[in-house]
Formats: C-alpha cells, sequence, structure tokens
C-alpha cells in the first residue's frame, strides 16, 4: 500500500477521534450541571423515602475516558454514619450512552461500613410522618422500566462492628429485580460469601465457602460470650420472607472449631466438625423461632433436634442415634482416656419445654448397649494402688488403697448396713446400672428444675471416676467425660470392688479420708463397730463433707436431719436390707459423737 494513503489514511483516523473526544469532552462537562441536578433530587428521594443522608464532595468529570470521580461519598441516618466510600469513579459510561449495555459501574478505593448502626437503623414513617406530606418525585431515571440502570460495585472495604474490623473485596451487582453480593475475606486464605436475591419472588441464597472464623473472635465472643480462636464455615442458605418473618433452609458446616466457654470446659477444646441441616422459621414480628426435625453432627455423633422459642413458651428436644462409645471418647479425649478402648453404644434422648405460668418440664433418658472394656488399662485398680490427690491446701497426698496401708478397710470387713446406707443415699440403682443410672439422672435434673436446688444425679461409680481421674471443676465435658469413666469402670470392675476403692478413698470430713478414718474420726470405733444409725449418719454427710461438719463440731444434730437418717433407715428396712428389730432400735437411738481433746 502507498505510504502517503497510509499517512493520510491515520490522519483521518487520528482526526476523527480526536474530533469525538473534544465533542464528548463538551457533552459530559456541558451535562455536568445536569447530572449534579439528578444526583441532588435522587439524593432527596433517598432522604424522604429511607431517612437516610448521601453526600458526596470533589465531584469532577472526565471525557476520555467518559466517567464521574468523587473523592468521597458518605451516607449517614439519625446522626450515624453507615458508610464511607473514597476515591470513587464511575466508569464504562460510553456503553450506557452508545450500547444496550445500561449497567452503572463504579469502582471506590476504599470502603467503610458500619454495620452496628445499620442493625439499629429504622426507616422513617411513611409520608414522612404527616398526613398531607406529598411524596417526593422521583426522577424519570429512576422510573425508568426495563431499560432501568443496573449497578455494579467494586471495593477493598472495611466493616466495623462492635469495635471489631472485618476487611473483604466486595463486589455487588444489582437490578431493579435483584442482584448479586460477593465479599471475599482479605485476610489469606479467607474465604467467600456469596448473597443473591430476588425482589419479586422475596427469597435470597446465601453460600458461604470456607469463612474464617478467627477474625470474628472479638464480636462472637460479645454476642455469645464463647472465644473462638479458629475455625472454618461453610454454609448454603435458602432464604424466603413469609408472614412479617422468614424461613431458611440451611445446610452448615463448621470444621475444626478450637473455642473456650468456661461452662464447656476449664481450657479451649477443639471441635473437629459440627454440621446443622434443617428448616428454620423466624417471625421477627413476634421475636419467635422455630425448627423441627433437624440434623445435628458433633464430631459424627449423630442427633435429630427440634427446639422452638416464643415469648411466652420455650422448647427443645435431642435424640442421639447409637453412638458408638470409642467414637465419643475420641470427641472429648484429654490425657485421662490414654489407650482406652472400649465397646458399645449410647443412645441419649432429653427434652425440655417451659410455658409461662406453668412449671417446667424436663425429661431425659438413655440406655446402653453391650458396653465391654476392650484394654487392660484400669487392671491395676484390682490389686495395690497409690491414689494421689490434692488437699484443700492444695498440697497433694498420697492414700495406698491396699494391705500396706493400715486403715485400710476390705469390703469384707464392712458392715452391711453400712454398705447399704451409702448405696440408698447415694446411689441406689448401683447393683443393677452399668456405672450410669438415667432414671436417676431424670429425677435430678427434675429436682434441680422444679425445686431451684442442686442434686447431683450421680452414681458411685460416677463419684469414684471423679475422684480417681477428673479436677473438681463443674464443666460440661467434665460431666461427659464422668459419665464415660464410670461406665469404663463399671465395666472393669466387680461391684465389690468399686465399693471397696470407694469406701477407702472418699472424703467424709475435712482431711478425713477413708471409712475406717471416719469412724474413729466420728465415733472411736472400728468399721465394723458401727451401729445403722451411725452408718446412715456418715452416708448423710458424703454429699458435702466440709458443709454438713458443724454438726460434730457443735455436738448438735438438727430434727430435720434425724428424720432424713430415719428415712435411709426405712428404705433399708423395706427393702430387706435391715432387720425390723435392728430398724426400731435405731429409732430409739441417739448420736454420740466421740469426745474430742478440746472437751
Amino acid at each position: 500500500m502507498n505510504k502517503k494513503i497510509v499517512k493520510r489514511s491515520a490522519a483521518v483516523i487520528l482526526f476523527l477521534l480526536f474530533s469525538a473526544s473534544a465533542v464528548l469532552f463538551i457533552a459530559v462537562k456541558a451535562s455536568k450541571g445536569r447530572v449534579e441536578d439528578i444526583s441532588s433530587r435522587t439524593l432527596g428521594v433517598i432522604k424522604e423515602k429511607y431517612g437516610v443522608d448521601v453526600a458526596f464532595t470533589g465531584m469532577d468529570v472526565s471525557f476520555f475516558p467518559p466517567g464521574i470521580f468523587f473523592e468521597k461519598i458518605t451516607a449517614s441516618a439519625s446522626g450515624n454514619e453507615l458508610a464511607v466510600m473514597e476515591k470513587c469513579q464511575i466508569y464504562d459510561l460510553e456503553k450506557i450512552l452508545f450500547t444496550d449495555d445500561k449497567k452503572l459501574k463504579m469502582k471506590c478505593g476504599k470502603s467503610r461500613f458500619h454495620a452496628g448502626a445499620a442493625l439499629h437503623y429504622e426507616m422513617p414513617p411513611k409520608n414522612g410522618g404527616g398526613e398531607n406530606t406529598e411524596p417526593a418525585k422521583v426522577p424519570e431515571a429512576a422510573k425508568a422500566g426495563k431499560d432501568a440502570v443496573s449497578l455494579h460495585f467494586e471495593s477493598e472495604s472495611e466493616f466495623l462492628f462492635n469495635g471489631s474490623s472485618l476487611g473483604f473485596l466486595t463486589f455487588l451487582d444489582i437490578s431493579r429485580s435483584g442482584g448479586k453480593v460477593v465479599l471475599k475475606e482479605t485476610a489469606q486464605n479467607g474465604g467467600t460469601a456469596e448473597i443473591i436475591f430476588a425482589v419479586h419472588g422475596k427469597t435470597a441464597a446465601v453460600r458461604l465457602d470456607g469463612i474464617d472464623l478467627a477474625p470474628y473472635r472479638e464480636l462472637i465472643k460479645k454476642r455469645t460470650s464463647f472465644d473462638i480462636s479458629s475455625g472454618k464455615i461453610s454454609a448454603f442458605s435458602e432464604i424466603k420472607t413469609e408472614n412479617g418473618g422468614f424461613s431458611a433452609k440451611n445446610d452448615i458446616t463448621v470444621k475444626d472449631t478450637a473455642f473456650f466457654h468456661p461452662l464447656i470446659d476449664s481450657k479451649a477444646f477443639t471441635l473437629p466438625l459440627l454440621r446443622f441441616e434443617g428448616e428454620v422459621y423466624v417471625n421477627l414480628k413476634e421475636k419467635s423461632f422455630s425448627t423441627s426435625g433437624a440434623s445435628l453432627s458433633l464430631g459424627g455423633i449423630n442427633a435429630v433436634l427440634s427446639a422452638s422459642y416464643a415469648k411466652n413458651s420455650k422448647e427443645f428436644s435431642i435424640k442421639t442415634e447409637s453412638a458408638k462409645l470409642n467414637k465419643l471418647e475420641t470427641l472429648i479425649h484429654d490425657e485421662t482416656f490414654e489407650g482406652y478402648l472400649f465397646g458399645g453404644s449410647l443412645e441419649l434422648e432429653a427434652a425440655y419445654s417451659k410455658k409461662d405460668g406453668e412449671e417446667p418440664l424436663f425429661s431425659v433418658s438413655g440406655s446402653l448397649v453391650e458396653p465391654k472394656q476392650l484394654s487392660d488399662r484400669l487392671d491395676y485398680l484390682k490389686k495395690t494402688f497409690d491414689y494421689v490427690y490434692t488437699n484443700g491446701d492444695g498440697v497433694k497426698k498420697t492414700i495406698v488403697v491396699g494391705e500396706r496401708n493400715p486403715r485400710y478397710t476390705p469390703i469384707s470387713l464392712v458392715p452391711e448396713h453400712l454398705i447399704w446406707a451409702v448405696v440408698v443415699s447415694e446411689d441406689a440403682g448401683f447393683f443393677v446400672h452399668p456405672g450410669v443410672d438415667f432414671q436417676e439422672l431424670d429425677a435430678a435434673v427434675k429436682d434441680n428444675i422444679k425445686k431451684h436446688k442442686l442434686r447431683g444425679g450421680s452414681t458411685i461409680p460416677q463419684q469414684l471416676a471423679k475422684n480417681l481421674f477428673l479436677s473438681r471443676e463443674k464443666t460440661l465435658l467434665r460431666k461427659f467425660r464422668e459419665v464415660l469413666l464410670a461406665i469404663e469402670l463399671d465395666a472393669a470392675l466387680s461391684k465389690e470392688r468399686i465399693l471397696e476403692i470407694y469406701f477407702n478413698i472418699i472424703e467424709w470430713a475435712p482431711g478425713v479420708f477413708g471409712i475406717s478414718h471416719a469412724a474413729e474420726y466420728y465415733f472411736g470405733k472400728q468399721p465394723y463397730e458401727l451401729t445403722p444409725l451411725e452408718s446412715a449418719y456418715l452416708a448423710s454427710v458424703i454429699p458435702g463433707p466440709s458443709k454438713y461438719h458443724y454438726q460434730f463440731l457443735t455436738r448438735n444434730v438438727s430434727e430435720n436431719w434425724y428424720k432424713s437418717l430415719y428415712r435411709i433407715l426405712g428404705i433399708m428396712n423395706e427393702t430387706g436390707h435391715l432387720p425390723t428389730n435392728d430398724y426400731f432400735d435405731a429409732l430409739q437411738q441417739t448420736l454420740v459423737f466421740r469426745e474430742t481433746e478440746e472437751e
């Protein structure tokens, strides 16, 4: 091709581009006043309809490429800042002007959203609260139908909530019919949250993919008291608004969650898996929610959950599937379970309901299926062993449970009426249950709720497990560990050996351990010399050896306490474990404590 023709063609193209740019520049500059006018009226509509003040500073327009620039855009309501967006640019205007693409594209350098203020924001009453107030006129652009401009927005955003700061890359695509919001965590290995919503169908779908819980630590702690240091959540939820509220079909999975709560455990606990699958109904007007037949999985232990909450009633029920005891142990494992290997499974069901003006109802039931010790880790308890405990001063002490201890009392030398006084008082089903008595646990919980008074419900194997292996802390996981250890003790040892260890290591008074020491301390006797009444008294102080010690110190046993002792003796008599003559003799007796040096 002739070089002159090429040069002339290039010159023509350059001239045309320059001419078009000049025209576009003049058009954009000339329309700046129009843009400001439309913006002003639109912001007025937002203020009138939603009670939100939107302001911008540093507005300018560019001719190539055509666009509008804002130094800062702020939104506030009732004097509270809702959002601040800096260095924002509306771009690709030529597509809106010259093509069928009616998407308004906006990009901001930095954005800050006050989520806490937004949650407390309330829309103004309709018509501004006045009867004769005329609704604001909506700009024609805002009334457009199918050709209405949609919005695309992207920015590096910071969400502020109760002092917590959360960083995301934010992408929004919004139109009259609905939209999509994508939030990508800026932290390394962060996850993604995606929300898709439809305006006319009043539906939304929320997807979370690997959202790291650690950045939300302070926020969750303030709201729930759970201190979550790690964990990742993935979820999918289909939401539909209905009748003043909404329903949500959920599938939520949280993995490797490390958290601390003083009621759960005394140290951080890691839950490998939590999954919830079910539908939740929420009524915003009545402030109520409910779910029925939802699936819940804790570390592979599956259960069915139903719950509801309303102003005047609360209900809750959970039923586990048959759970292998080995799997349960893995879930709450600590150094106490070193070498644990156990066969069998556990089924558990609990329900609670409370309606205004009525007593709360609670029930718990369960069953053990074929519990069996599969290791020899507790065999050392079948012979002489050292029991190490920490006294009230924090000093570790050792009791030899065996013949090398001069105060050791074989079960054969413990009188039968003493054995039955303790069994009747502490664990009536001891000789028939497999370490845990679900009926007694149910009765204990009912008493706790009805009388607002704490009653343990622990069996003798549970008490022994606590003394041998566990601390005194009152947490849910310690109680759960106690249950598993009690089942293991009952499977590994005979009932007689369990009682023998129990009688020789439990505390009967401050610093008084073992039945031989207790009989000598209270009555100056050997265990085999104790009367049924004295045996009933010793059984009665087991729940609180320090709390009830005042009776011995003051030599004063109240009439009500005697009634409790007579009740123990009466049950022993009715069940054939105390002859009638001995029972009536005991009713005529009074307790005579040993004389102390002070006397």
